[in-house]
């Protein structure tokens, strides 16, 4: 690996962290259904009113990080000269 393709997968990673350490959250309030991002080592605001972690979200985000993160890796690849 070359420099490019090591700073391109340490970035990746360190997204890829900071995505599990703010998850998408869908918070139930009064009828009312909001989308947002809070850092998991807290609670919603009220758990009791059906706040919860969108683990499928969660997955697609990163799905999309792997492959733009793996995309980058092969495009920034060394030539070889033959």
């Amino acid at each position: 690996m070359n420099r490019k393709q090591i700073i391109i997968l340490w970035v990746g990673i360190a997204i890829f962290v900071l995505m599990g350490l703010f998850p998408p959250w869908v918070v139930y309030e009064q009828g009312h259904l909001y989308f947002l991002h809070k850092l998991t080592l807290f609670s919603p605001i009220r758990t009791n009113n059906g706040s919860r972690i969108d683990v499928p979200r969660l997955c697609v985000q990163w799905a999309m990080v792997a492959v733009v993160t793996s995309g980058l890796l092969i495009t920034l690849k060394d030539k070889k000269k033959d």
